[in-house]
């Protein structure tokens, strides 16, 4: 079917219809010329509040990032068997001062754990467990580091002697497959278990990670628990 050709007076009138609406929205700005400027003046205020406080986040996270460098630094820079207790109360501070004062950041997020492994290692196990529970609380992102701070809870838990909340910690750790601290997890439930009098489910443990690491060097150890 041939197509059907536009006259010239039909285009005109496309034209026209074009030119009228021109018209009427020029008008239309004439006439709230006042309104059209707040609202011009607005998205530019809009604007340049989102850019600058998108460049104060990124300033104050380049800050949490040198103030975390900074309390890492110290504790590599003395690292050995025996590390001064003022060092590591230095670290404390500084990994403190950035949690309070960078909060929302993601440095100040991974501080926390760091934080109650220090505090861990000084012996101070409730604040240990509080803050490695806040760390999960605020990071959902499925981190390596959620693994070590279920790992760390466990470690709390046991040193006091909270045996069901430990097994509780390592088994989200084993449940998960590709965890890549289900080996050491593993061994660690099996040997909880045993420490809290559950011989059988020791056995259980045991026999299974056996099964799963064969050459994991912690076998002879975990067959050896098996003869007990």
């Amino acid at each position: 079917m041939a197509k059907k050709k536009i006259r010239r007076k039909e285009l005109l009138k496309k034209d026209d219809e074009f030119i009228s609406l021109s018209n009427r929205f020029f008008q239309y700005v004439s006439a709230h010329i006042k309104q059209v400027q707040y609202l011009i003046v607005s998205l530019i205020i809009i604007i340049a509040i989102v850019i600058g406080i998108s460049l104060y986040f990124k300033h104050l996270n380049k800050k949490a990032l040198a103030a975390y460098n900074l309390a890492y630094k110290n504790l590599v820079s003395d690292f050995s068997p025996d590390l001064k207790e003022d060092t590591i109360n230095k670290s404390i501070e500084e990994l403190d001062k950035l949690i309070k004062k960078y909060g929302w950041t993601k440095m100040a997020t991974l501080a926390i754990p760091q934080l109650a492994y220090l505090k861990f290692g000084q012996g101070k196990y409730d604040e240990a467990i509080s803050l490695y529970q806040t760390y999960l609380k605020k990071d959902k992102s499925g981190s390596i580091y959620r693994s070590m701070a279920h790992f760390g809870l466990a470690a709390a838990y046991e040193a006091k002697s909270e045996y069901q909340s430990a097994i509780s910690n390592l088994k989200k750790i084993v449940d998960d497959e590709n965890n890549f601290l289900k080996e050491e997890a593993m061994f660690s439930l099996g040997r909880i278990y045993a420490v809290s009098g559950q011989r059988e489910m020791s056995k259980e443990i045991f026999k299974d990670f056996i099964n799963q690491f064969k050459e994991s060097p912690l076998v002879p150890l975990a067959k050896a628990n098996l003869t007990k």
